[in-house]
């Protein structure tokens, strides 16, 4: 819960002296999303990752390699909690992304 706090901190901070579509911002989402993933809270983690791609599809483009590791952060997540179909999806673009780039 302190990590999440910390996070939460961060995310505020940036959102006021970056903005919310800020590479940076990203970052927190994602690092949010592992906290989540590691407390098992895996519909949190899938929601702050997802946050995280939005942002960095609209500032850093889809083929970007910061998209790839969401993604690859989003079939992770989708694998524990047995979606297997989806966990599949999410790592096949993040290997497209990698290919690419």
């Amino acid at each position: 819960d302190k990590a999440l706090q910390m996070h939460e901190r961060a995310l505020k901070i940036q959102k006021a002296v970056l903005d919310e579509l800020h590479p940076d911002t990203a970052s927190t989402y994602n690092n949010m999303g592992t906290t989540y993933f590691r407390k098992g809270e895996y519909d949190k983690a899938l929601e702050k990752h997802g946050e995280a791609l939005k942002i960095q599809s609209a500032v850093l483009g889809e083929q970007h390699a910061n998209m790839a590791g969401s993604y690859n952060n989003m079939g992770t997540v989708h694998y524990s909690k047995g979606e297997y179909n989806k966990s599949m999806q999410m790592h096949e673009k993040a290997l497209q992304i990698s290919l690419a780039t």
